[in-house]
Order: structure tokens, then C-alpha cells, then sequence
């Protein structure tokens, strides 16, 4: 059996790309602190399910920096504090069944700092939470179109708290939130053929519970939009637009009110594919608007690359 399966509808682009752009502005009305714990959102490598007997290795680096507050959507007057993170992620995906693919994800933080002219510098580094899932394939023709649902829970491979002699470092740059979780997803293709392009709509919503110290994360909700197109040989550009929405965070029954909130991001993406069967890509994230609970530090950027290669087996 192939491990690629090639996809085609009658449905026009120029209708559909209408229709998407309504349901990206949906995803950003339906309901992020900067450096929350947890696997990073790599891009665009997350997809739907694989042919039977197929391994996807993804293989990913991701760099991120932060220097300024915001308080709602507007800057703040309170600076004087930076904080970034060195992150290498490893997705590992199989096709069990030709509709049933089950998907594995660990990364690990080579770096992870924050830095204030009040507090010092801390630093951690160490696993994030690992997630086990199931993918299966609610529509698959055999052309260029897919509909597909996950589900999993999250592990924390790791729940060392780093600490000094003052206490726990800020919650904020811990490498692991310590807790178990649920991970659900949603994910649409659809390929044209005839104009190259390719259209990929990613939903993603995270559960997370209380850890050892009864502290919880808030859940967040991640809403992508993917838009690609082959424009020479071997090469494909793909642009995103991703929304998250983090909810505040508790310990025990007190609710942090300056936690959670609203970002979006445009994400640009070039990609080369080798033979046989392995793609590098090189992106970047770029904050456009920002809605944050309180007065927050967020994101500036961020850039990466990563590597897909797939296995027949």
C-alpha cells in the first residue's frame, strides 16, 4: 500500500477561501501569558491521519523572546522584564488502520529564563508534558480532502518545581505544569490540485488539572487557519493565522485574575522536500493583536525549524 494518498472536490477556491476567512474571524471573537509550560504550538507539522503502516517523524526547534507588558491590548508602563526559551519538540504519528492514526508528543526545554531588574534572573530548563492521542478520519476521499477528530490526555513527564532558597520560581517558567490534562482536536484539508494550493483549518483545545502545589493552568484553545501553495519544484510557502485563548489560571479556589487571555499571530512558512519523503521548514511568529487579562508580559517572536520525514513500514 501507498504511504501518500493524493486528494480533489468540485468545490471552487475562490468560495471556499471565502468561507474560511469567516471562520477565522469566528475563531478569534469565540473566546496568553507569554511563557506558559507545556509543548510550544510548532505550526503547521500537526496534520491528520496517515495511511496504514506509515511513521511520521517531526522534529522541531523553537526559539521564542519576550520584553514588554501589556495591559489589556494596549502597552504598559511596567517593563524592565525579558524572558525567552530554547525548545526542541519530537512528534512521532502511525497509521493504524486506514482512518485510525495515533500520535505521540514530547519536547524538551534546552533554555528557559526569565529576567527582571527586581527579581534576577531564573532559569530552568528540562521535559514538558508529553501528550498520547488518537486521530481518526470522519471523511477521507481519495483525492484532496479530509475531515478528522483527536483526543488524548496529557502526562507530565517531569515534575521537578526549580526553586532557590527564597522559594519555587515563578510558575511561568517552570518547564512542566505538573498535572495531567485532555487534549482534543479538529482537523480539516482540503487541496486544489489544479492551482497548487492548500488549505488546512486546525483546532486544538487543552484541559489542564491541578498539580502537586493545587495550582492549574488555565485551558486554552488554539484556532488555525494554514493557506499553501507549491511555487517551484520542491519548494511550498504556507502562511497561518493562529489564535489562542488562554483562560486564568487557579490555585485551589482562588482565581489569578492577570492570567489568560487573547493573542494572534501570523505565522509565515517556507518549506524544501527532499527525496525520498522528507521536508524541511523554516517559520516564524509574529504577534498581530493582543487582549491579555490584567497586565501581562507577551510574546514578541519567535522563529523555528523542523524536519518531517516519513517511514513506509
Amino acid at each position: 500500500m501507498k504511504c501518500f494518498i493524493k486528494f480533489r472536490t468540485s468545490i471552487s477556491l475562490k468560495n471556499f477561501l471565502l468561507i474560511l476567512i469567516g471562520l477565522t474571524i469566528l475563531a478569534q471573537d469565540s473566546i496568553a501569558q507569554c511563557c506558559s509550560p507545556g509543548n510550544p504550538v510548532s505550526g503547521s507539522e500537526y496534520v491528520g491521519t496517515l495511511p496504514p503502516k506509515t511513521l511520521r517523524t517531526i522534529t522541531y526547534f523553537r526559539h521564542s523572546f519576550s520584553d514588554t507588558y501589556y495591559e489589556g491590548s494596549q502597552v504598559s508602563d511596567y517593563q524592565g522584564t525579558h524572558s525567552g526559551y530554547d525548545f526542541l519538540g519530537e512528534v512521532l504519528s502511525y497509521g493504524i488502520i486506514k482512518k485510525l492514526t495515533v500520535e505521540a508528543e514530547l519536547g524538551y526545554y534546552i533554555y528557559k529564563y526569565q529576567e527582571s531588574d527586581a527579581l534576577g534572573k531564573f532559569t530552568t530548563y528540562g521535559f514538558s508534558n508529553a501528550t498520547v492521542s488518537l486521530k481518526y478520519a470522519l471523511l477521507k476521499t481519495k483525492k484532496d480532502m479530509e475531515l478528522a477528530l483527536g483526543a488524548g490526555a496529557k502526562v507530565p513527564v517531569s515534575r521537578k518545581v526549580f526553586s532557590n532558597e527564597y522559594g519555587p520560581y515563578p510558575v511561568d517558567i517552570q518547564p512542566s505544569t505538573g498535572a495531567y490534562g485532555f487534549v482534543a482536536q479538529l482537523f480539516f484539508y482540503k487541496g486544489f490540485k489544479e492551482k497548487k494550493w492548500r488549505v488546512v483549518v486546525l483546532n486544538r483545545f487543552e484541559i489542564n488539572g491541578y498539580n502537586a502545589d493545587d495550582y492549574r493552568f488555565g485551558n486554552a484553545l488554539f484556532s488555525s487557519v494554514f493557506i499553501g501553495r507549491s511555487f517551484a519544484k520542491n519548494w511550498a510557502a504556507t502562511l497561518q493565522l493562529r489564535n489562542e485563548y488562554r483562560w486564568e489560571d487557579w490555585q485551589g479556589d482562588t482565581r489569578y485574575l492577570a492570567t489568560g487571555g487573547d493573542i494572534l499571530f501570523v505565522s509565515p512558512q517556507v518549506s524544501y522536500t527532499f527525496k525520498p519523503r522528507l521536508t524541511l521548514s523554516a517559520m516564524a511568529d509574529i504577534p498581530i493583536f493582543r487582549d491579555y487579562n490584567g497586565i501581562q508580559l507577551g510574546p514578541k517572536y519567535a522563529f523555528g525549524i523542523s524536519v518531517v520525514k516519513d517511514f513506509c513500514l
